[in-house]
């Protein structure tokens, strides 16, 4: 996931999606969605991926942190994150799946990657791409079984 695809999910996501975070970025619904579809009339600055990241992290809405995780994943690293609540019981089974796939991702990546017995950098960036995504996986599931439990003490 690259950082332009996870601001573009977070800001769906987001309460109110486009509707509502745009005036908040200071942009029309309508701006804010090409900015985030890639148009190249359209650019979205630092600035505003940071802000559109802050609301969502303040929102605590999904995909909230998934901005920083795609940022750090194509600068070598990843960042340990909170997990965010969300308002209903997510499917821990559909979540089990979800990191199961990635995994696979991240684990074809690395052997095709291998196969010549070179990782390139080409092969690095779709690693650590495929890397980020796992881990929002991984804290998806993390949501749902934290939900289930909370679910359970009512």
């Amino acid at each position: 996931m690259t950082p332009q695809d996870a601001l573009r999910q977070m800001a769906k996501a987001y309460p109110g999606g486009y509707e509502s975070l745009a005036p908040r970025v200071g942009k029309t619904a309508e701006v804010l969605r090409k900015e985030l579809s890639g148009d190249v009339k359209f650019k979205l600055g630092l600035a505003t991926s940071l802000l559109i990241s802050e609301l969502c992290v303040e929102a605590n809405s999904p995909f909230c942190h998934d901005f920083a995780n795609a940022v750090a994943a194509d600068n070598g690293g990843f960042v340990r994150l909170p997990v965010v609540t969300m308002d209903a019981v997510a499917c821990v089974h559909r979540s089990i799946s979800g990191v199961a796939q990635e995994l696979s991702h991240v684990m074809s990546a690395a052997l095709e990657g291998d196969a010549d017995g070179v990782i390139s950098d080409n092969d690095l960036v779709r690693i650590h791409k495929e890397a980020a995504e796992a881990l929002a996986a991984v804290q998806q599931l993390i949501q749902a079984v934290e939900a289930k439990n909370k679910a359970g003490k009512k």
